[in-house]
């Protein structure tokens, strides 16, 4: 007689995998003694399947819109929302020890917004963030109005990196609160920056131009740039 183990989606075990009851549909549930998981091996809907999770992410970093996720994937668009807001991006870059002894020092870092709206142009939602451009990363972002307050709450999170040149363009604030001994003012070394803004515009719908797509919220807004930048910078 042919044996097939049950594997725990949570932890790989298939030791301590036992039966527990049925569900409201009456599929059979199992639950796994080690880490404590119910689940079930087939499942109706597809939202509920434990690989759409993964899918989801991988579709609004490829360009798909939320509404788009949802109808290729055959299932509700609240289903996408959650699975896009259950999430706490980070703001800095995590695999990186600032201020740690013989942490290496941030040469040229250029600093630079992105302008990108909620729901209508008249309210409009600035990304500010600081580039790495020897090590071609993001080191940290903020979200807010385009003004002094958005800029220092950026730099109180660039604070622990050794950082020892800012590139930037020549928005007055930036001559504000950077000390002339470290700061260059020119478009020519912020190209990196532009160009990765449109890396940005190009892989998140939301922030493309000349589009009918815009984000309908700040929340969902800024998690899935969180998201882009979480993924393929501070990982």
């Amino acid at each position: 007689m042919a044996k097939i183990d049950v594997v725990c989606p949570r932890c790989s075990e298939t030791n301590g995998v036992i039966r527990n009851g049925h569900s409201s549909s009456g599929t059979q549930l199992y639950r796994c003694k080690h880490c404590l998981k119910t689940f079930q091996l087939s499942y109706r809907y597809n939202g509920a399947k434990p690989e759409t999770h993964q899918t989801i992410v991988d579709m609004a970093m490829s360009g798909s819109g939320c509404s788009d996720t949802a109808r290729v994937l055959k299932i509700s668009l609240n289903t996408v929302l959650r699975h896009l807001k259950n999430f706490a991006p980070f703001q800095v870059a995590q695999n990186v020890e600032p201020g740690a002894p013989g942490a290496e020092v941030v040469i040229c870092c250029e600093a630079n917004e992105q302008w990108s709206y909620v729901r209508s142009k008249s309210n409009p939602r600035w990304l500010f963030y600081a580039y790495d451009r020897i090590r071609k990363r993001v080191l940290a972002h903020v979200f807010g109005p385009r003004n002094a307050l958005t800029l220092r709450r950026l730099l109180v999170l660039l604070s622990p990196f050794n950082i020892a040149f800012y590139m930037t363009d020549a928005w007055p604030v930036y001559r504000t609160l950077l000390a002339s001994t470290c700061h260059v003012v020119s478009k020519k070394y912020t190209q990196r920056i532009e160009r990765h803004h449109l890396n940005l515009r190009t892989h998140l719908k939301r922030l493309a131009r000349r589009t009918i797509c815009f984000s309908k919220s700040e929340v969902m807004h800024d998690k899935i740039i969180g998201w882009y930048l979480t993924i393929h910078h501070y990982h």
